[in-house]
């Protein structure tokens, strides 16, 4: 995907996180149901969607906006390389992220590993305050990834 602005990388940036942050609420929803908010694969779940309402928040603050086309074209762009959530839900749930602790581990470190490197390319299109928080959070996701490959392994 090319990211030509800083407002583009942010717009991009938003709609990860609120597509993550849909993702988790569908999946914590999924397991109270299921009466599994026990279950450690929820409280991770819980602390997970609150970083992602976080990220979405500081970038929120940063994105000033574009023209309705110039978004549902990246939103496109996104989706066709897979960059948001494919599927939702039940895309996350052939995943196996619904399975157990373990394959949501694995399913959720893939997702912070890669928008880690994608918060650090679009960084390179944004300047001042915006270029800062998306290397800020490219980092953070970079400590999810560290934490939770850390709790799988635990797991094992």
């Amino acid at each position: 995907m090319r990211i030509r602005s800083e407002q583009e990388a942010l717009y991009v940036a938003c709609r990860m996180e609120a597509a993550a942050i849909q993702l988790y609420t569908r999946a914590l929803s999924v397991l109270q149901g299921q009466g599994r908010t026990g279950d450690p694969l929820y409280a991770h779940l819980t602390l997970t969607l609150a970083d992602e309402q976080e990220h979405l928040r500081r970038f929120s603050a940063l994105y000033t906006g574009l023209d309705a086309q110039q978004e549902r074209q990246l939103e496109l762009s996104a989706v066709a390389e897979g960059i948001l959530f494919e599927g939702g839900l039940m895309g996350a749930a052939r995943e196996g992220l619904l399975r157990d602790a373990q394959s949501m581990l694995t399913l959720a470190a893939r997702a912070e590993e890669a928008s880690a490197a994608k918060y650090r390319a679009f960084a390179q299109a944004a300047q001042g305050p915006a270029r800062e928080t998306l290397l800020t959070i490219a980092r953070e996701e970079e400590r999810h990834l560290a934490e939770l490959r850390q709790q799988g392994a635990e797991k094992r």
